[in-house]
């Protein structure tokens, strides 16, 4: 069996030993992409296949492909970046876990397909030891004893005559509950494809405290039957996961007869979504009320331009907005995962125009004076600052740089002080 590791964008060089498996996953890119998704990889070169932006994992039969973010333009360090992409994941609940739950299993060579289930299954079995999900139905029934509430009309219809009888109304309380079936159906998939022995025990332990729920080939239409309580919240994040498992966007589930697996995102929107909410997630740290941080501009967005008709017409939605206590746009900031070149080879270090147009049109039509372009840092550069021209208010726009080679999660202290010093330039960095 096949393990590739590679990173955004890297070549994987056709050999006769290879060409089985790449066979097998050009097939799933090409069931992929006949679905309405966008293919993984790039086939058209004879002699190499090559990754695009896509992170996440796809194992086929022949084997698994594990593709890392490509966190600085060597491409070393690949452990610390499946540690860094498990810790973006989680911060964005793409997948189960919490910061606590990755050190468990940051400390074990696994691959990241291992790593995801290995949690996954932890915390399951965690959370049903808090207590399995159970649920009243109701029942009616003409039984020999009396349980429940005598239904009297039935009562006298049918047992006139049978006074041994009493047709009765009563509740169970069963633990055969949607929530049980979806999670155990999930728990089965997983253990076809996990080859760690502990993952597996977990697993099976989860599947025999679920043994008296019904297994069930589950659907996308079983996810809208859910309705979370005070008591069930808690399985949320499970059940979110199980429904990528088994029926979601990223995962697939079966090429002819094959039985494949896919957990991938797109790196730039993972990063974009990771950076606000690790703002968020910290917004006591930066000194910002929650409810003034407003991610993709939810509640802020503004047209660009208006038609004859006074329609709206390009819809602005910048990355983050964070607004003053009077409601007016204090800092915007647009994430943008590009690797740009160094200070000596440009001096705008690649930053495309577009993209700075882009954030011209927020300025202005936001009325912002401090917007931010942010990417990843790498060698040799520095960050900029432009204002534009002719611009009264002085609206000013940063180009920064949040260094991502460290591990995210045990570097977690310096990483939000760098990020602090790019929301509040000029302010103390607070301890913490």
């Amino acid at each position: 069996m096949e393990f590739l590791e590679v990173t955004e964008y890297e070549r994987i060089p056709r050999t006769d030993e290879n060409h089985k498996f790449l066979s097998r996953l050009q097939r799933f890119d090409e069931g992929r992409c006949a679905s309405g998704g966008e293919r993984v990889f790039d086939w058209n070169d004879c002699r190499f296949v090559r990754a695009k932006n896509f992170v996440g994992v796809i194992a086929v039969p022949e084997g698994v492909v594990e593709i890392l973010p490509k966190i600085d333009k060597s491409g070393s360090q690949k452990d610390r970046a499946q540690h860094n992409l498990l810790y973006m994941l989680s911060i964005t609940r793409k997948i189960v876990g919490e910061e606590r739950d990755l050190a468990s299993v940051g400390t074990q060579r696994m691959s990241l397909l291992e790593q995801v289930i290995a949690v996954f299954a932890s915390r399951t079995l965690s959370e049903l030891k808090k207590g399995i999900d159970h649920c009243y139905v109701s029942h009616e029934e003409n039984i020999r004893c009396l349980k429940g509430k005598l239904v009297l009309r039935e009562q006298i219809t049918r047992n006139a005559v049978h006074r041994e009888r009493a047709f009765c109304r009563y509740d169970d309380f069963i633990s055969d509950t949607p929530i049980n079936r979806i999670i155990k159906a999930s728990c089965r998939r997983l253990l076809s494809l996990s080859k760690v022995g502990l993952t597996q025990k977990t697993l099976r332990e989860v599947i025999f405290s679920l043994d008296e729920v019904t297994d069930l080939e589950v659907e996308e239409h079983h996810f809208s039957g859910i309705h979370y309580s005070r008591n069930t919240e808690r399985f949320r994040l499970l059940i979110d996961f199980s429904l990528m498992v088994l029926k979601g966007i990223s995962p697939s589930w079966s090429v002819g007869k094959d039985v494949t697996f896919s957990l991938l995102f797109p790196m730039e929107e993972l990063f974009e979504e990771f950076i606000a909410r690790y703002i968020y997630r910290h917004a006591d740290y930066y000194q910002i009320a929650r409810h003034h941080v407003h991610v993709q501009a939810v509640g802020f967005r503004k047209w660009l331009l208006r038609r004859d008709d006074d329609s709206g017409a390009f819809r602005l939605k910048p990355d983050l907005i964070i607004v003053n206590p009077d409601g007016t746009p204090k800092l915007i900031l647009d994430t943008k995962w590009k690797h740009l070149l160094s200070d000596q080879e440009d001096r705008k270090n690649g930053v495309s125009q577009g993209d700075i147009y882009q954030l011209y049109a927020y300025a202005h039509r936001y009325g912002c004076q401090d917007n931010v372009l942010l990417f990843p840092s790498v060698g040799g550069v520095s960050p900029k600052s432009y204002f534009i021209e002719g611009n009264k208010q002085n609206h000013q726009i940063r180009i920064e740089f949040l260094m991502l080679n460290r591990d995210l999660r045990k570097d977690w202290k310096e990483f939000r002080r760098d990020l602090f010093r790019i929301l509040k330039p000029g302010v103390e960095v607070p301890e913490g």
